[in-house]
């Protein structure tokens, strides 16, 4: 009895700690209680979280069906000219394969709309150089270019062409021609003009559709004015018509 009223304020002292154990407790189940709330959400979270599949290269009909298999959605987010993949297939796809999306997340694609076309025009009856810059100007490029004489197109002038006219050519297809080197040419033997006047020469010449070309003078004691030394083509040369010949004059 003694000793109790001798130490009155002992139990005092021992409740404040016994409430600092029991708050100390508290909290530490709290904590656990908010870890495993924590690992609650997150397992549910990863639980509804799907992997996106590939669909680059397979139809927008074929990815629409695999896309929706795995519990997502998809959405077109434009079209674009490719030349490697065919019209309707995907060019691309937002998030990539392989990445970890919500069930029903979005899953966009870029859809192909094939190889770009251009119509080949008509390029007969005009000029080589108009063609190569009307070809130029449509993104196409002017190909093998072939001549051949016509006694009915002008020279210069396209024939004829491949593609033919109003074809739908995929992007930079290549247009060869057909053009026309003029009438036929009609070939003479060069006969032995020396010796002979250069007025009575050219007379000559231009019934065959022959043109006087250069014509140089030269000093010949003994050799009348105008009288043709050497001429080129020489004499038995095979000449055509539409060209010319160059001669050698007596001064």
């Amino acid at each position: 009895m003694f000793d109790r009223d001798r130490h009155p304020n002992r139990r005092a002292r021992g409740k404040p700690v016994g409430f600092l154990r029991v708050l100390f407790l508290a909290g530490v189940l709290i904590s656990a209680a908010l870890v495993s709330c924590l690992t609650a959400m997150r397992l549910a979270i990863r639980g509804s979280e799907v992997t996106v599949p590939a669909v680059v290269g397979r139809s927008l009909e074929e990815a629409g069906r695999q896309i929706s298999g795995a519990r997502l959605v998809l959405k077109v987010r434009g079209h674009r000219f490719d030349d490697h993949v065919p019209p309707d297939g995907i060019i691309a796809q937002s998030p990539t394969e392989g990445s970890l999306l919500k069930s029903r997340g979005n899953v966009k694609v870029l859809v192909s709309l094939g190889p770009r076309r251009i119509q080949v025009p008509d390029l007969r009856g005009k000029t080589l150089r108009a063609v190569r810059y009307q070809l130029l100007q449509r993104g196409l490029t002017p190909g093998f270019t072939s001549t051949v004489s016509s006694d009915r197109t002008e020279k210069d002038l396209v024939m004829s062409q491949f593609p033919l006219p109003g074809k739908q050519a995929t992007r930079s297809p290549t247009v060869n021609m057909l053009v026309s080197a003029g009438r036929t040419r009609v070939a003479y033997l060069m006969p032995d003009l020396v010796g002979k006047r250069l007025g009575e020469v050219s007379r000559t010449l231009a019934l065959w559709d022959i043109e006087l070309g250069d014509v140089q003078y030269q000093s010949f004691p003994g050799v009348a004015r105008g009288t043709v030394l050497e001429h080129a083509p020489a004499a038995g040369d095979i000449i055509l018509e539409a060209s010319s010949v160059d001669f050698e004059v007596a001064r």
